[in-house]
Parts: structure tokens; sequence; C-alpha cells
């Protein structure tokens, strides 16, 4: 889909965009924040309507926002620079970090030295196979809205990447919001610089939102097309249910062991940016820069933890059992055997009971797999003696065992009854099954017996 057909589905849609936060909160549009005495939305009434498109763009476009002369405007506050375009200003922060700047447990340049190959089996995107973190943007945006759609700009701009033997991060800030094609130039210009995309749900959120303001801007751009590494899937399938939520700033106080000072929740932003705009005082704004430098840079330390607990889970030290357990599990997807059983093992000495019957079936089967037969039927009759049993997994693994391995058909019958006992009345299913396979065993039970009669 090119750049105009793009354009056209925004157009279609444009009356269907929900409430902007800034409506919810009864803060003026930027588009009345132009100081008008009449609102932009009825202009043009009684002019004969006009073609579409150019009313589409009076609308969208952003305006100045005129306001009273700011008393602490953002460049005293903040260490940057105003950057000049041929399509406006906007303003520009450089943050430089050593390569042996720590954060968290490791220091920034490690992550360079950790190999990358599970990045294109943790978020199944062959694209990664070649992911290099020094061809890697590491990008995160603040907005004037927590829910995206057209009426939602991305004030700031934050890019990490590792220049020589450094760490940068550059903060794009518009100051206006007649800034936004300053910045979006910018932006285009490192973007074309990179391979590789580095987020925190930036699948979901930014990467969307950056695409439809570079639509609205008429600007071409590859934001979209680019592999992007979102660390959220992968957290999710490594840390989901070890902390109360995988959300960047609670990985990285529980995980990465790192506490910010003088934060600002994320759901204030939006809020702090208005009144900005209104005011023209940046000293509560100006916090919004470090909350964004601190996201970047936890988000270097997440993928170098993400990477060192795949590569090497000894020497990253997982904390919790349930980390095994789920590193364990994507192992034994990703065909690495050797690896998941160990983890596994250290799983199940480390996790509570509810847990612990998990571990047990999913390592109990990977003996199975690897021809380790008696090691699993030791677990399912250990399993049988547990107070908590969760379902009758147990009993159909030892079934099938005696019917498979020893021919002991009511042995094996035995179990399956139990099975069924066990089994729920609502997972009919599950109950057809095992009456199929109890009919089946009576069936071998009543041939081998005629076959001894036979031979005797």
């Amino acid at each position: 889909m090119d750049l105009k057909e793009r354009l056209n589905r925004l157009t279609s849609v444009s009356k269907l965009t929900p409430t902007p936060a800034y409506r919810q909160a009864g803060i003026p549009s930027p588009l009345e924040a132009s100081g008008s005495e009449e609102p932009l939305a009825r202009r043009g009434e009684g002019e004969g309507g006009g073609d579409l498109r150019q009313r589409l763009d009076r609308l969208l476009e952003p305006k100045r926002a005129y306001r009273k002369t700011a008393i602490f405007p953002i460049e005293q506050l903040v260490k940057g620079e105003i950057i000049s375009t041929p399509e406006g200003e906007t303003f520009l922060t450089k943050e430089h970090f050593p390569p042996h700047f720590q954060y968290g447990e490791m220091a920034l340049a490690d992550i360079l030295n950790i190999p990358t190959y599970p990045a294109h089996l943790l978020l199944k995107d062959e694209r990664l196979k070649e992911l290099d973190f020094r061809k890697a943007l590491f990008l995160d945006t603040e907005t004037t809205g927590l829910t995206g759609g057209t009426g939602t700009f991305a004030f700031m701009v934050g890019l990490g990447f590792f220049q020589e033997d450094r760490f940068s991060i550059h903060q794009f800030f518009m100051r206006d919001y007649s800034e936004e094609k300053a910045s979006l130039s910018l932006l285009k210009e490192i973007l074309e610089s990179f391979q590789f995309l580095v987020t925190f749900n930036g699948r979901q959120y930014d990467i969307p939102l950056l695409e439809t303001r570079f639509i609205l801007s008429r600007k071409a751009s590859k934001v979209r097309e680019m592999p992007n590494f979102d660390l959220l899937y992968p957290s999710r399938k490594i840390w989901r249910g070890a902390y109360e939520n995988c959300r960047l700033v609670t990985l990285e106080s529980q995980l990465l062991g790192v506490e910010r000072t003088d934060d600002i929740p994320s759901e204030w932003i939006p809020y702090l940016y208005f009144d900005y705009i209104q005011t023209g005082d940046a000293r509560k704004i100006h916090q919004v820069f470090y909350h964004n430098q601190m996201d970047i840079l936890s988000m270097v330390a997440l993928a170098g933890r993400i990477h060192l607990v795949y590569h090497d889970p000894q020497a990253a030290r997982p904390r919790k059992g349930i980390e095994h357990f789920a590193l364990g599990r994507l192992f034994w997807e990703h065909g690495q055997r050797e690896k998941a059983i160990p983890c596994f093992e250290i799983a199940l000495k480390r996790c509570d009971g509810n847990l612990s019957w998990e571990v047990m079936k999913w390592l109990s089967m990977a003996f199975k797999k690897t021809g380790q037969g008696e090691k699993a039927r030791s677990f399912w009759e250990e399993m049988l003696g547990w107070p908590y049993k969760k379902d009758a997994f147990p009993y159909i693994e030892l079934a099938k065992f005696h019917e498979h391995r020893l021919k002991d058909w009511d042995r094996a019958m035995s179990y399956v009854d139990e099975a069924l006992e066990l089994t729920p009345s609502h997972q009919q299913k599950e109950i057809e099954l095992l009456q199929h396979r109890k009919r089946r065993l009576e069936q071998k039970k009543v041939l081998n017996e005629a076959r001894c009669k036979v031979g005797y």
C-alpha cells in the first residue's frame, strides 16, 4: 500500500476517530489552541464544502498555540539545542553514556557481546536472524494520549543507539504543535541510518502512531517496514507470573534492580504536555525527558537480560522457579532439549506446590520424548501421591505406559477408571477419549486371552 492509498484510508475513517484524551480532560485541542475566535471544526461552513482532501488538510495541520510569554521556557531547564529545518524548528537534546556505564546488572556495551540468535525465535520473525544491536535503534515516544488515533501527537521521540564507543540518546521535543513536521523530518533521516528497531510495545502503539503522523504530514517512512524486536512479547513469555505484571517499570525495578528517582507516572504525561502548551511553563514537563531517557536505558538492559538468560541461564542466574520453567518451555519449543530439561529440574526445586504440578508434567513428558521412559514413569507414580492433584494427567500417562510398554491391560484399565473419576463432567471430550481407551483395552484383553487359549 503506497502513501496515497494510506492517506485515502485515513480520510475515509476520519469521522470515526475516538474522542482524544484532551477532549475528555476538557483541554483545548491543538487546533483550538491556535487562538482563533471560531472553532476550526466550523470554519468552511457556508463555503460550499470544497474538496474533502483540502478540508482534511486544513483540519489536521498542526497550528501554533498562542499563549502568554513563558517565564520558564524548556531551553532554560533542559540542556539542548533548537534545530532549524526547511520545515521549521524543533528542540533536540543529546546525552552520551560511556560503554562501561552500569544500568542494572550489566554495562550498556555488554549487550553487544551477547549472541542475538534467539530474537527471531522469540518474535517469530526471520528478519531478526541478522539482528545486530550496533545497527538497531531503540525507540520510545511520549504522546498526547494513551489510546492512539489521528488526534494523538508524539510530542517527544526518544532514540537510543550505539555510536562508536558510546551509547547516545537523542530526544526530539515539540515545543509547539507546529514543530511536528520538523521533528518528523529529522526522525525520518535517522531511521534511514538503521536496520532494526527495538521497542517495548512499539508494535502495537509507537510504530502505528508514528506511521499515522508521517502519513498525515505527507511523508514516506520505513518505520513500519523495519524489523522490530519488541521486548514486550519475550518478556511475557519468560516472566509472566513471576511479577505482578510485565510493564517496563515493573521489570525495571523487580528484575533489573533499578529504581528511578523523581520520576512521573506515564498516565500523567499527556496532561503535563497540555498544561505546557497552554502556559509555556516547562517546570513540570521537563521531567518527561528523564522519564523517556530511563525507558530507553531500561530497554537496553532488558534486551541484554533476555538474550543472556536465553543464551546462558546459569550465568544469568534466574531468580525464581517460574523463570526456569518459562525458559524450559522456550528451549523445548525451539528444539533445544538438552537445555530444556535442566531448566525444568531447577524449576521443580524452586516452585511451590501449584506450579510444581505443571513443571512435573513438562519434565516427565520431556523424559518420555527423549527415550527415558522409566524416569518419566517414576515421576507419574510420584504425582499419584500428591495431595494437590490438579487433573488426571499421571493416570492417563501410566495407562499408556502399561498398555504400550508393559502390555498389562488390567493395570492400564485401572488407571483409566481412576482418570475417569477425576475428570469433571463438563470435560466431555476428555471423558469420551478415556472411554474409547478403555474399550480398546478391553478388546485387547479379550484378544490376548483368546490367543493364550489357542496357544495352550
